[in-house]
């Protein structure tokens, strides 16, 4: 039997950053973006760019909270008519509320 090495293995809220970032890349209106849409999503891909170099590791509750609250201002840019998006953000959102 195959072993796994549990060391590259992501933990669920790397995977649902992971998601969000894909998903984005091809649904923002970024002909649309102000200023601080551009500040968003580049604080987005900061905090992915970091949790990324420890995958299998929860990020830090802050950063986890700021991720969703970033999400949530892009939310006026961002075509969405699809399930995931939305099963991804409560997803999100559970670990910063249930995780103090």
């Amino acid at each position: 039997m195959p072993t796994m090495d549990t060391h590259n293995v992501a933990h669920p809220t790397v995977q649902l950053m992971a998601n969000f970032m894909n998903y984005l890349s091809v649904s923002l209106y970024e002909s649309e973006f102000t200023k601080n849409h551009q500040d968003s999503y580049a604080t987005l891909q900061s905090i992915y760019d970091n949790v990324i170099l420890t995958p299998s590791e929860l990020p830090q509750l802050h950063d986890i909270k700021q991720f969703y609250e970033n999400i949530v201002y892009l939310g006026n840019v961002t075509y969405t008519d699809d399930p995931d998006y939305y099963t991804y953000k409560r997803g999100l959102r559970k670990y910063f509320t249930t995780t103090k």
